[in-house]
């Protein structure tokens, strides 16, 4: 559909009252991704959904982006060779058919809302190299990648990426036509979902290595600040948050370019003050500048006891309205089936707008539920029932034929 066509839906939909409708206006989310290795063929894209949409969800975030690798035919990025393998040399390999579009079909047929999950900055992972000939950033753009503060190069290992850094004005316009791509290719997606949209933890790889001190990123820092930049300096935080907001900027404004409609979702570490002062993330300005229609914190926790601190905490930093604007996500890989329940009945007591499970394959074995499933199906089950009852549309007088 072309620009103009989409510009005449949208004032469409802002005429039926639509674009006034806030989070308060719809039902919870009830979410749940799936990674890029969880699907090699159309049959197993048809049984992810087809048992999403049984478990009681509304929203999949379905990953087509890994490192600078897509999911879906792309004159920009190489096809992600974990289609077609467990290898790097199949970088670029077409798998003969498109994930992504297939996604979209059963997505329709489940009736549940499709936001393509893209990683952002991971630039490459693993060790091998890039296969030689292949237009990838990190086989010919070196310059984009982050370093660290001894001017170290972030490499790419068997158990993380290697980034591209945001403080690149390069970065940024790349990953621009990037989206904008996909925006364009495929209009019907509900949404997109941004991931790994943050500078690595200062511990994250072990010692400790603060981002980035590429040479785009410390030239901008010196000339707005008149210094040079350091771990512990606040103007340096700010900067790194900065950064990370104008990448989304320019991502916001080019899926408006393909479509006004389209929904924006981001995750955000759920430790503020890290996310804040190491990773470059501040949820409070996405929101309140409306660069994303949803933020998803990652509760990644263990115990019931962890989850509530931790999103205390995240509470105390957001009004009621934000907290409306939050899918919460919880890991089902690392708890039990109680433990997932005890964390998901303590979510539905508050205000977010929903939450998001990590991942199908935590759910689902060959596509066969285990506990977790079960016991999350009854859950989410009881909670569309609840909205059946409670539904206005459910409650309205009966029309009077005479």
């Amino acid at each position: 559909m072309k620009r103009s066509a989409w510009m005449i839906v949208w004032l469409i939909v802002a005429g039926l009252g639509w674009g006034d409708s806030g989070p308060g206006d719809r039902p919870r989310a009830r979410g749940v991704w799936v990674t890029r290795w969880d699907y090699k063929s159309a049959e197993d894209v048809s049984r992810i959904f087809q048992n999403v949409g049984q478990l009681g969800a509304t929203q999949v975030f379905f990953q087509v982006r890994g490192n600078a690798t897509v999911c879906y035919p792309s004159r920009i990025e190489p096809w992600a060779w974990e289609l077609t393998g467990n290898t790097a040399a199949l970088l670029g390999q077409d798998p003969g058919w498109d994930p992504l579009r297939v996604a979209l079909d059963e997505a329709g047929k489940n009736q549940l809302e499709l936001h393509a999950w893209m990683n952002v900055f991971p630039g490459w992972r693993g060790v091998e190299p890039v296969p030689a000939g292949m237009n990838h950033p990190w086989a010919d753009k070196r310059s984009w990648f982050m370093v660290d503060h001894r001017g170290v190069l972030l490499r790419p290992s068997a158990s993380f990426y290697t980034f591209l850094s945001p403080g690149n004005p390069e970065v940024r316009e790349y990953l621009g036509t990037v989206f904008l791509e996909i925006a364009e290719k495929y209009p019907e997606l509900h949404g997109i979902h941004l991931d790994y949209v943050r500078y690595p933890g200062q511990t994250e790889l072990g010692r400790f290595r603060d981002f980035s001190y590429d040479a785009a990123s410390v030239s901008a820092f010196e000339k707005q600040y008149k210094k040079q930049p350091a771990p512990t300096l606040e103007e340096w935080r700010a900067f790194k948050r900065a950064q990370v907001t104008e990448t989304i900027r320019v991502i916001r404004n080019a899926i408006r370019l393909a479509s006004p409609i389209m929904q924006l979702s981001a995750t955000c570490f759920a430790d503020i003050h890290s996310a804040t002062a190491e990773k470059g993330q501040d949820p409070r300005v996405w929101l309140r500048e409306g660069l994303v229609d949803w933020v998803i914190p990652m509760a990644y926790k263990r115990t019931f006891g962890e989850l509530k601190t931790q999103l205390e905490t995240w509470n105390s930093w957001f009004d009621e309205t934000a907290l409306t604007r939050m899918w919460i996500g919880l890991n089902a890989d690392f708890n039990s089936a109680g433990e997932i329940g005890r964390q998901m009945e303590y979510l539905n007591q508050h205000p977010y707008g929903g939450t998001v499970l990590f991942a199908y394959s935590a759910l689902y074995a060959n596509h066969q539920p285990n506990t977790k499933a079960k016991q999350v199906q009854k859950i989410w089950q009881e909670q569309i029932r609840q909205e059946k009852l409670f539904s206005p549309a459910q409650n309205l007088p009966a029309v009077s034929s005479q």
